[in-house]
């Protein structure tokens, strides 16, 4: 989750909503769910659904505990907290923290689903103010009409998904949710091998290294002037961490 306090109030709220309409809400999680389709599991889908159904209020926006959801889809709250850092990493979902104004103790969450028209790049700004608010959700919505930036979507979902085999489908899924040109995609992964090339890491290792670097990288409140040699940096820290920690099991578990 990015640790970003967001002081409860109803003008945060507004803020954070993504959608105009419920009907954007509705194609864009649909949507989601198509592309998805062979990413998503059952439990995730579950999450996913349920994130939609309590995004009424504020459209796109659910304030739902990890706790209660866990409790709706019969899971447990660790297994609800590992989905949503799964969404998260996808580039469906941003987790946010709720602080009261008062104290600024955090005080509940806010899971917002991102629009899949635009990239996922949000101004993280600390919005200020009043009270202490608990939204109700406003029950379930029903899909009805396509937007326009969907039906564009749709007829350049295979340019989007002809991805280069040799890039993770993971890794892909999640960086063409902020970037449009293939070859930036293409840019970091290379980023990645390069950096990992002599450790002995696996595909999935690295598919993971990537994934976790690149999450960090967007976290950062500050516009950052090199955000690829940023990212280099933080693949080397995670990579090396990685490496000395398989020695270690290596050396002691012989």
């Amino acid at each position: 989750m990015k640790r970003i306090s967001i002081v409860a109030s109803e003008a945060s709220y507004e803020n954070l909503r993504t959608f105009e309409t419920i009907d954007q809400l509705n194609e864009t999680v649909r949507e989601y769910k198509r592309l998805f389709v062979a990413e998503l599991k059952p439990t995730e889908v579950a999450v996913l659904n349920l994130l939609h159904r309590y995004s009424a209020k504020y459209t796109g926006v659910s304030f739902l505990r990890k706790g209660k959801i866990a409790e709706l889809i019969g899971k447990s709250r660790r297994t609800v907290i590992r989905v949503c850092n799964r969404l998260e990493a996808l580039g469906i979902i941003r987790q946010y923290e709720i602080a009261r104004p008062t104290d600024k103790r955090q005080t509940s969450n806010a899971i917002v689903i991102v629009p899949i028209e635009q990239p996922v790049e949000q101004t993280e700004t600390r919005v200020a103010i009043s009270a202490d608010v608990t939204p109700e959700a406003t029950g379930n919505v029903t899909p009805n009409k396509t937007t326009s930036s969907l039906k564009q979507l749709h007829n350049n979902t295979k340019e989007r998904t002809a991805k280069p085999a040799w890039i993770p489908q993971a890794f892909y899924d999640l960086l063409s949710a902020h970037f449009g040109a293939k070859e930036d995609i293409e840019e970091y992964w290379r980023a990645v091998y390069a950096t990992t090339y002599r450790m002995d890491f696996g595909r999935e290792q690295r598919e993971e290294i990537g994934i976790v670097a690149f999450m960090e990288m967007k976290a950062r409140r500050k516009r950052l002037r090199k955000p690829v040699a940023y990212f280099v940096g933080v693949v080397k820290r995670m990579a090396k961490r990685e490496y000395v920690n398989g020695l270690f099991n290596i050396v002691f578990n012989a």
